[in-house]
């Protein structure tokens, strides 16, 4: 897998901490994990966290071979990721609130710690997203109330109304339409099919048998805007700007006689008679780019290309422009699928360049008030200043859908 999907799962770290080794709080938890389930000889502590004054929730991962300490955890289906409560007190004392073992090429995410549930993604190889892992529980009864799968909602587009904007996704068997008004209590809503409608017949949708969507799966392609008349060709990258720009994809054998630069514009935006847009490429299998933003119309006479160095190794997937800045979500499309390189914000004023890190890839930009709205692959994002809050759709115990922070 390549680096940059790796990076997208740095929350999960695999300490050196197995059976014999780690904390005694730690070893408590493995030995009693070990005499429940015979087929495990090997752990590592995920997470631990204070749930309350008197338990900590310990997320750990089990396996039958020994695990190499990385930066991603790979959750295969024979190893299993199990939730204990233990007491802080008296460490020896472990609840067990049940396993689950993975999926095949599976890189797991922990997306949300609470003192009633927990929620772990799953992220395969190509983009491919399995369900999303819940386990719902009672402290004080020290037992698991239930453990259940489902679909994540990845959003796809985001549409400006009189409150905010409106979030319209898929978790592949429907379409869900999301509120965001920064003036209500919560700021995110859920909205209901009469409400959704209006929003949702805003999209393309795949077609399938007797008019009916086949997946019902948001047809992408259909809602790209063709690049605008007008707008000049980019310049042609030369293999030496590349190399200087990007010296460690020359590393990785990206050698002048077999390298294909292949570039072209993105992502793009009106503002006042002139163009600004992002630059997108693959990055795979010998096909590569320098990563960049431009401007042309309005008072320019000619293409101007930015192009600063935290840019170079990624694509522009989505776009947004305020009075003030130029915001330029990242991704790297790659072989193996893509994965996101956080947000870029391009100061006006003062040409300074500053990144937001975000894990999950933005196919959206927007802004309300002040605050960056991004539709992302995993849920949404509100950006203010330097940090992203990452928020997901996700499904209580009856199956009603809910909007809620992401814990990490």
């Amino acid at each position: 897998m390549p680096p940059q999907v790796r990076s997208l799962f740095v929350g999960l770290f695999l300490w050196a901490a197995s059976l014999s080794g780690g904390s005694p709080a730690e070893i408590a938890v493995f030995s009693a994990w070990r005499q429940s389930d015979a087929g495990l000889s090997h752990f590592v502590q995920l997470q631990r966290n204070g749930v309350t004054d008197e338990f900590d929730l310990v997320i750990a991962l089990g396996s039958p071979k020994a695990m190499p300490v990385e930066r991603w955890i790979s959750w295969s289906e024979e190893r299993k990721i199990g939730l204990f409560l233990q007491e802080k007190k008296r460490p020896e004392r472990i609840y067990s609130l049940g396993m689950k073992a993975g999926f095949p090429d599976c890189f797991a995410r922990i997306e949300r710690v609470t003192a009633t549930d927990t929620v772990i993604s799953c992220r395969g190889e190509k983009a491919m997203q399995y369900p999303n892992e819940k386990w719902v529980y009672d402290v004080r009864a020290r037992r698991l109330v239930r453990q259940f799968s489902y679909q994540p909602v990845a959003m796809q587009r985001a549409f400006s109304s009189s409150k905010g904007v409106v979030f319209v996704g898929t978790d592949r068997q429907r379409l869900v339409a999301v509120e965001y008004n920064p003036e209500a209590e919560p700021v995110f809503r859920v909205l209901s099919a009469a409400s959704a409608q209006p929003w949702i017949d805003r999209v393309h949708i795949s077609s399938g048998r007797e008019g009916m969507p086949s997946r019902n799966v948001i047809d992408i392609e259909n809602d790209k805007m063709p690049t605008p008349a007008g707008l000049p060709a980019l310049p042609r990258t030369t293999y030496d700007k590349f190399a200087a720009a990007r010296p460690q994809r020359v590393k990785d054998g990206y050698v002048r006689g077999s390298t294909q630069i292949e570039e072209a514009i993105g992502p793009w935006q009106r503002e006042d008679g002139g163009i600004w847009f992002g630059k997108t490429f693959y990055d795979g299998e010998g096909s590569t780019g320098v990563g960049g933003f431009g401007y042309f119309g309005g008072k320019e006479t000619k293409l101007r290309l930015f192009e600063p160095p935290e840019i170079a190794d990624w694509s522009v997937s989505a776009l947004d422009v305020t009075p003030d800045a130029v915001w330029l979500a990242l991704v790297n499309n790659g072989e193996w699928g893509g994965s996101s390189g956080g947000l870029l914000r391009y100061d006006r004023r003062s040409g300074v360049v500053q990144r937001v890190p975000l894990p999950d890839i933005t196919v959206r930009l927007n802004h309300v008030k002040g605050t960056i709205v991004a539709a992302t692959d995993n849920g949404i994002a509100l950006v203010e200043g330097a940090r992203a809050t990452r928020f997901f759709v996700d499904q209580t115990t009856d199956g009603r859908l809910r909007v809620v922070p992401a814990t990490l």
